[in-house]
């Protein structure tokens, strides 16, 4: 009898338990997709790096987790799970971030060389030249990235900053990137402010000029919209749109 296939996906609830979320997918054996709260649970380089889902319409469908018989789900925030192709489809197991390397310990099944989805491989094929122009927001985001300081994070506000930054920012370290789910008003810079208040150098990457305490402020400005190729593979944007 063939093995159930198996998806796994996380949210910002497992920033404080990455050890478990790369123990279970090196267990499962699938290349993990994170909500963008959970980027740098895995570097972006890591074959056990699914892709960042929930910015664009089609990305959990990118992420193959509408044809999974199993779902893993862990430390979710329902405002970045912005559809639900799974629904009626697959097992929803929903594990508690402390529990996740228990979890792996007792899956039955060997794990499997992680393939990754077509949210990886699809966006990368878009987004990878946008990388080589300086004028676009991708390579800013990869220039600033760059120069962020060991300990550092960058935050943006909601809107098409915050896309570039959640879509586009290498990430490489759990938590450097914060990009609220919710509109509230002065949420982002709140975010920054604390972090700053906790030592951490912060960059705050926006389209408007801002005042925050302690913490540089970069103001990205031109042409910030979805390029049309980004939208034929992923869709429009649906974050903070609820």
């Amino acid at each position: 009898m063939p093995h159930p296939s198996v998806g796994f996906l996380v949210g910002p609830g497992v920033l404080a338990h990455v050890d478990g979320v790369r123990a279970l997918a090196e267990r499962l054996g699938v290349a993990a997709i994170n909500t963008w709260g959970a980027k740098g649970v895995f570097r972006w380089d890591s074959p056990f790096h699914g892709g960042t889902a929930g910015l664009q319409a089609l990305d959990f469908e990118l992420a193959g987790l509408g044809d999974v018989d199993v779902l893993v789900t862990s430390g979710l925030d329902p405002a970045e799970v912005t559809r639900r192709p799974w629904e009626e489809r697959a097992e929803v197991v929903d594990v508690a971030p402390a529990d996740l390397a228990g979890f792996g310990d007792r899956w039955p099944h060997p794990a499997a060389t992680p393939v990754r989805p077509r949210l990886y491989t699809d966006l990368a094929a878009v987004v990878g030249p946008l990388y080589e122009d300086p004028a676009t927001p991708a390579a800013r985001a990869r220039e600033l990235s760059l120069t962020l300081p060991p300990g550092g994070v960058v935050v943006a506000p909601p809107g098409l900053v915050g896309f570039w930054v959640a879509r586009t920012w290498p990430t490489v370290v759990p938590g450097s990137v914060i990009v609220p789910a919710s509109t509230e008003a002065g949420r982002a810079q709140r975010a920054a402010r604390a972090a700053a208040d906790r030592g951490r150098p912060v960059l705050f990457v926006t389209d408007t000029a801002e005042d925050l305490r302690g913490v540089e402020v970069v103001v990205w400005d031109g042409d910030l919209a979805i390029p049309a190729a980004l939208v034929d593979v992923a869709g429009p944007l649906v974050a903070w749109s609820s």
